[in-house]
This record gives C-alpha cells, sequence and structure tokens, in this order.
C-alpha cells in the first residue's frame, strides 16, 4: 500500500544539472569504469528517479557495479546516490588493483628465487678462478 508522498523524492524535479555533460560522460568512463552508453543512463536514471524494471536489462552493469538497484517491490530500477555508487566502484576497483599488485609481487618474488642460484653460480666460478 503507498501512501501520498511515499516514492516523492524519487520523482523528477527540475532543479540543478550537470554543467558540462559530455564532461561528466567522459568522467564517468574514465572514473567509474562506465561506457558511454551506461554513463548515459545512469545519468537519465538520477534524473528521472527512476524507471520500469522491464527495463532493467539496460541497466544490468549499473546494478552489477552496485550504481543502481531494484526497488523492494521489484518494479523499479533506482540509481544508488553518486557519493555511494562512485565510492563503491572506487573500492572494488582499489580491491582489484591491490590484488593485481599482490598477485605481481608474487610472481616477481618467485623470479628472483629462480634467477638467485643463476647469479650464485656465475659468483661462484668467479670466486674460484673460472671466469674473468
Amino acid at each position: 500500500m503507498e501512501l501520498p508522498g511515499d516514492f516523492q523524492t524519487l520523482r523528477p524535479t527540475r532543479g540543478p544539472d550537470v554543467k558540462d555533460e559530455d564532461a561528466v560522460v567522459k568522467s564517468l568512463g574514465a572514473e567509474a569504469g562506465l561506457s558511454q552508453e551506461e554513463a548515459l543512463l545512469y545519468l537519465k536514471l538520477l534524473r528521472e528517479g527512476q524507471f520500469p524494471v522491464s527495463e532493467s536489462a539496460m541497466a544490468s552493469k549499473l546494478l552489477e557495479r552496485g550504481m543502481a538497484i531494484i526497488s523492494g517491490d521489484g518494479k523499479r530500477v533506482i540509481p544508488v546516490h553518486p557519493r555511494l555508487a562512485i565510492a563503491n566502484y572506487y573500492r572494488t576497483w582499489r580491491e582489484a588493483m591491490v590484488r593485481e599488485i599482490n598477485e605481481r609481487r608474487m610472481r616477481i618474488d618467485k623470479l628472483i628465487l629462480e634467477l638467485i642460484p643463476v647469479s650464485a653460480a656465475a659468483m661462484e666460478k668467479k670466486t674460484t678462478g673460472g671466469g674473468g
């Protein structure tokens, strides 16, 4: 049962808009990893406040990235506040980067361990008069 004003904040209102939509779309691509289409869709969702879940196929990437959610009644896709949405993306991106850095460090350590005996053998050869 809906009460008057239940979804008032989800209805589009005339008010502030982005100053340079192209720049914002590019930034959403560069900083939040969205394609141009996804960035435009996120802006549309922010402006309109919601759209029917029947259109959620278009928003699947936004849903995956935590930039949109399905309403509790399952009928609408609603935007996640930009502060939370972009922070979630950044946190996920950062965790992936840390994981990659740690994995790379392990590969480097393995390579170092493989090369140490080669270096040690060369040094041994040099000190025993076998070379140079």
